[in-house]
């Protein structure tokens, strides 16, 4: 991983946030350039420094117009960044607008502004900036996590502390990434995956999945694994095509394992022939045979009558995290002996409400009481993403983070 830092509108390569960055990681892993930007165009600077961030995995740092930069470009890689008091939109800055800039300069920060919440955008707001003095409300818009900090516009009192914290909560964030978090009448149906012991494993594997995992990198692994919640649809329908995909791309040298949650549920990916694939393809076996440090056990829960005793979740350990995912469950029972302080929960939440998923507003007290005693709770199988956002709004639970 790198860093690009990108300073202010008068500020310099070597700001507050480079200096606290470089007692963090190795100078070579930061790049911060000085940046001209009353000369240059920001479509210009645009390119620049998304021919740099092409290169590799960036995570984007920006302080005041920097961080109007940082955000573009996490949208644009779908990758993190982190903002300190950033100008979201400088064309209404009097400082900006009456430096000398041209007027197309200007015109382009209006064109280029963003409207609307980046999820990957974690914010510094300084409570005593006399730059920016309203800008909370626009960070509040645009930003998934705002931390209302001391200081002033260009200096946050103990900022390197303050974004140490802030890359812990991107490193938790990404945990487990989703291909999906939809419910099965969303355009994107839920599933994740990690990576452990250059190993990838995915948490099923719809049709909507297996169209994102085709572009990954996932010949570089040693073993892909497919753990099986249950055999609807919208969680298992892209596995045969993902079993031929890998078998025929591989030149017939890799073989992707389904690990069923139980003998029944084996049983039952059997009898539907997996869409027709040869035995050879693939190896299936039950969670009981799996021996993998990142595996603690299969978690049988309630989820539809005719599927009674074949639904799932899985208690993980990942990256040395304990990690509880419910899979499609009308209950939280069966996991909460799991889960203690520093605990990792993708749960479901519905916003309609019904007999076989878990209503978010049933389930908002007690999702928040977890989050609060020290569970990082993410949401996940969402039937209505937009009400589930306002509904946790100014929670400290957080919708599922997606890979794009």
């Amino acid at each position: 991983m790198k860093i690009l830092n990108l300073h202010g509108f008068m500020g310099e390569a070597d700001n507050k946030n480079y200096k606290a960055l470089c007692e963090m990681y190795p100078s070579e892993n930061i790049i911060s350039p000085k940046i001209d930007y009353i000369n240059t165009a920001p479509e210009e600077l645009m390119k620049r420094f998304s021919d740099i961030a092409d290169t590799d995995d960036f995570i984007f740092v920006g302080q005041s117009l920097g961080g109007w930069y940082a955000d573009k470009l996490s949208r644009k890689f779908k990758r993190p960044c982190i903002l300190t008091n950033p100008c979201y939109y400088p064309h209404e800055l009097e400082l900006i607008s009456t430096s000398g800039i041209p007027a197309e300069f200007l015109e382009q920060y209006r064109a280029m502004s963003a409207r609307d919440r980046n999820e990957r955008a974690y914010t510094l707001y300084s409570d005593a900036d006399t730059i920016l003095p309203d800008n909370f409300s626009n960070c509040k818009k645009l930003s998934e996590q705002v931390v209302r900090v001391h200081g002033s516009h260009s200096t946050i009192e103990n900022v390197g502390e303050h974004i140490s914290g802030l890359l812990a909560e991107i490193q938790n964030d990404s945990l487990l990434l989703f291909l999906g978090r939809g419910s099965a009448f969303a355009d994107e149906h839920n599933s994740a995956f990690f990576v452990e012991d250059n190993e990838l494993v995915l948490i099923d594997c719809p049709a909507t999945s297996y169209q994102k995992v085709k572009k990954m990198n996932w010949e570089q692994y040693d073993n892909i694994y497919i753990l099986i919640t249950h055999t609807h649809g919208d969680h298992s329908g892209g596995v045969g095509t993902m079993l031929q995909y890998v078998w025929f791309a591989s030149y017939m040298k890799k073989k992707v394992t389904i690990v069923a949650p139980s003998e029944e549920v084996k049983e039952d990916l059997l009898l539907m022939r997996i869409e027709g694939c040869e035995q050879e393809w693939f190896d299936i076996i039950t969670a009981d045979e799996l021996n993998k440090k990142w595996f603690i056990a299969a978690v049988p829960t309630t989820h539809v009558k005719p599927l009674e005793g074949r639904c799932f979740g899985y208690h993980l350990n990942i990256h040395g995290n304990n990690v509880v995912y419910t899979g499609d469950t009308a209950t939280l029972e069966p996991f909460k002996s799991m889960l203690k302080r520093g605990s990792f929960l993708y749960t479901e939440a519905a916003y309609y409400k019904s007999a076989v998923h878990m209503h978010l507003k049933d389930m908002l007290a007690e999702y928040i009481s977890f989050a609060e005693s020290g569970v990082h709770v993410y949401l996940m199988h969402l039937d209505v993403e937009e009400e589930i956002k306002k509904m946790t709004a100014d929670t400290p639970l957080k919708l599922a983070q997606l890979y794009d």
